[in-house]
């Protein structure tokens, strides 16, 4: 008699494959440079939410949200409602690699998970709610992307780039990439805004999971494999916000006494992972050739109002580019940078220091910073 398959390994089917695209995504970006590519917020649903309170007052989105962040936002919305959390389960390379790390750890030795007392544990969750409420505060008080250089997932896409400018960020995911090793889903469950943002959305959720309190044998089995943390062995109906619709619970209950609904309606584990992948994975791909994904910027140097934002040059841009943006000619920066008259304009300011050997004033070679300075001086005098 053949065995049947095990569709639930989907799952992680599906968030490799997300990652990779996403390094794809990001290797073009970096190699095209940011006026041939989409920026990595471009596929970032986070990007609508932040931009939310502006769009909703002024009808404009901030600097480098473009209309396929809120194309992805409503489709991750709308799953959330159907399915429950499912793009932290399956579509979140963050939370992807924190599994894959843990799941390493556990094959080195490190078998124990180390949690939270529950009582610190239970309040803790809170706080990703708190860190929420206050990116999109201030990112509309601002009207910039407050998060943006704190964004573990940011820095993560941009695989080494921008250090500097990045400084939170890096050590933010080095910390949490690290402290993964010995715990699950540590930044998901205490300071991800997406997860809790999407927390409020699985409270109006279609998705329940319900535990058999007369088959259950309390082996815990549940608890051990929930990348959220969850008890979800003394719960007849797993209520927390921090569910992730994975069914690492479902597929590995040995009694099964786990069942999931949606509209009160029974589903098995493998129908709902294949609905969910699929269904997720060409709403997405629709929506990417429709009117209602834009993923190049008109520019990324200017803000709503059509301001040179000096903070938002970055080292992809060309010289072509910010002199044409600018409006400075090409004249004043060979004279401040010491440029050869025949340089390759349309090369990213990044590489011109290793391409010319160039220094600024301080005898260090040239960053993007230099020019940012230079840009910002020139425009003052002109006011």
């Amino acid at each position: 008699m053949s065995k049947k398959i095990n569709w639930h390994y989907l799952r992680q089917v599906s968030q490799l494959a997300t990652i990779v695209l996403v390094v794809y995504l990001t290797l073009n970006h970096l190699n095209l440079g940011i006026e041939k590519a989409a920026p990595i917020d471009a596929y970032c649903p986070f990007g609508g939410f932040e931009s939310l309170l502006t769009y909703i007052t002024t009808g404009e989105f901030l600097n480098r949200i473009l209309l396929s962040a809120f194309t992805l936002l409503a489709i991750v919305l709308l799953f959330t409602i159907f399915f429950g959390r499912v793009f932290c389960g399956y579509f979140c390379p963050l939370g992807a690699l924190q599994e894959m790390i843990r799941w390493f750890g556990r094959k080195i030795g490190i078998k124990k998970d180390v949690e939270l007392p529950v009582v610190i544990d239970k309040y803790a969750r809170y706080l990703k709610y708190i860190i929420l409420v206050v990116i999109i505060v201030l990112s509309y008080k601002l009207g910039d992307l407050v998060f943006r250089n704190y964004d573990p997932y940011n820095a993560l896409m941009h695989l080494g780039n921008e250090w500097e400018e990045k400084v939170y960020g890096y050590s933010i995911l080095i910390i949490l990439l690290v402290t993964s090793l010995f715990t699950k889903s540590f930044w998901c469950r205490y300071f991800c805004p997406l997860g809790a943002a999407l927390g409020v959305a699985k409270k109006f959720s279609f998705f329940r999971l319900k535990r058999n309190e007369k088959t259950c044998i309390a082996c815990n089995h549940c608890n051990d494999v929930c990348p959220a943390g969850l008890d979800v062995a003394n719960s007849d109906v797993v209520k927390s916000a921090d569910c992730i619709s994975c069914l690492n619970c479902v597929s590995d209950c040995p009694k099964n006494s786990l069942t999931v609904s949606i509209f009160g309606k029974k589903i098995f584990k493998n129908k709902f992972t294949i609905i969910v992948v699929v269904l997720f994975v060409t709403t997405v791909i629709g929506a990417s050739f429709s009117p209602l994904w834009q993923q190049k910027l008109g520019s990324n140097m200017k803000d709503a109002q059509g301001q040179i934002d000096v903070r938002s040059i970055r080292g992809s841009n060309t010289l072509e580019f910010i002199i044409k943006e600018t409006g400075l000619p090409f004249t004043a920066f060979q004279k401040e940078f010491n440029l050869p008259a025949d340089i390759d304009q349309v090369i990213m300011l990044k590489e011109i220091a290793h391409k010319y050997d160039l220094k600024n004033k301080a005898g260090e070679p040239l960053e993007t910073e230099d020019f940012r300075q230079f840009i910002e001086n020139n425009l003052k005098s002109k006011k």
